[in-house]
């Protein structure tokens, strides 16, 4: 099932070569449900509807089909720093241990300071380690430790988790290191700061300032035939922290993150653009044109970009990406969903949501689709 919602009434060669190569694509990948809207500023271009949220119950994956965004929740993180920074709550330069109730050190770097901008540029130096991290995923309402506990056992040294291997031996701020626990202790500092909950801090600063009225943390917030299922080949068991491999997808039980800030956003394709369109503008919206700017602001420069962000002509903003000279945004990627959030070369946005992962994929096929969607050539 596929539905291409026309945008005016003649259609360009550009639109129709692109749904024709975006529809192949769905195709051939199978994937069970989706929707894209490319849009500049100030109006849609382009909107597209495929296949089902729920296959079982036959309910259509729409624009507005509620889907867990992944890593493009850490661009709210940046939002919320930018928009910290200007009400004077914080600065980004501020070393984090003046904001946490407890010390994060890194141990080959005892006297080095770790800034709020380290983190939102992944170059803290807090390292990943994957056999923990599992640890913040739990079946949908069985969380057994909050935000602040999971990052204190895992970046202080009383924590059950504390290694030396949970850090870098690199100097903060001199090389790049992609991070789901530095993001969420970002988005902790912003809860520790402002004496809210990081969830509550952005409902009330950005969701309800762009009137993004199905967006929020929690599945209890939506209606259950509005969530998409998340379809895998991976079998997860959320309780045990086991996972292997199907040869089928197959619907995912529900799930949620303890370290919700780096990746727990729920929202629509339509309820994004409104967050996205409002910065693509540049103007005063649920932050100043200032912050906007600062938020997108490249932090690497000749003299100071990490050797491993040369080599890939990436950069970034307060969690913004950047891909070679003027593509921006972030993608996510968690068990049963990928989600894309760009803006091109053109100053054209797009948003597109599957429910199933690139792991169940094709992995050609999905490059040519990642491919597709960045270099969209609708204008």
């Amino acid at each position: 099932m596929s539905k291409v919602i026309k945008t005016s009434a003649t259609i360009s060669k550009e639109v129709q070569q692109f749904d024709k190569q975006l529809t192949s694509l769905f195709d051939s990948l199978k994937v069970p449900g989706g929707a894209v809207l490319v849009f500049t500023k100030d109006k849609v271009l382009y909107k597209k509807e495929i296949g089902y949220a729920n296959i079982e119950m036959k309910i259509p994956y729409t624009l507005d089909t509620v889907t867990n965004i992944a890593s493009i929740s850490k661009t709210f993180i940046g939002g919320s720093l930018a928009k910290a920074q200007e009400d004077g709550l914080l600065s980004l330069d501020e070393d984090i241990n003046d904001i946490l109730p407890f010390k994060v050190v890194n141990p080959y770097f005892p006297n080095g300071k770790i800034t709020l901008k380290n983190l939102a540029s992944h170059t803290s130096g807090i390292e990943d380690d994957e056999t923990k991290y599992i640890y913040s995923y739990s079946a949908y309402g069985a969380k057994n430790m909050t935000l602040k506990d999971f990052l204190y056992s895992y970046l202080n040294p009383e924590g059950k988790w504390y290694s030396r291997d949970n850090f870098s031996n690199n100097k903060p701020g001199t090389s790049f290191s992609y991070s789901n626990i530095g993001s969420a202790l970002a988005g902790y500092c912003i809860e520790a700061r402002s004496k809210m909950t990081y969830a509550d801090y952005v409902r009330k600063n950005i969701f309800e300032k762009l009137s993004m009225n199905n967006s929020g943390w929690n599945r209890s917030e939506f209606k259950l035939a509005n969530i998409a299922l998340n379809y895998s080949k991976l079998r997860i068991d959320f309780t045990n922290h086991t996972e292997s491999m199907g040869a089928t997808l197959e619907p995912m039980p529900a799930y949620e993150l303890i370290t919700y800030p780096d990746g727990g956003v729920m929202t629509t394709v339509n309820d994004l653009s409104k967050y996205l369109q409002a910065i693509m503008k540049r103007q005063d919206t649920f932050i100043t044109a200032k912050s906007i700017d600062l938020m997108l602001q490249k932090q690497f420069n000749d003299t100071n970009v990490p050797p491993e962000c040369k080599e890939t002509d990436e950069n970034i903003g307060l969690f913004w990406s950047y891909s070679g000279e003027k593509v921006w945004g972030h993608t996510g990627s968690d068990p049963g969903v990928d989600t894309s959030m760009y803006v091109n070369s053109n100053n054209v946005g797009l948003i597109a949501f599957i429910n199933t992962d690139d792991s169940s994929l094709d992995g050609e096929k999905y490059e040519e689709l990642v491919n597709l969607l960045m270099n969209c050539p609708i204008k």
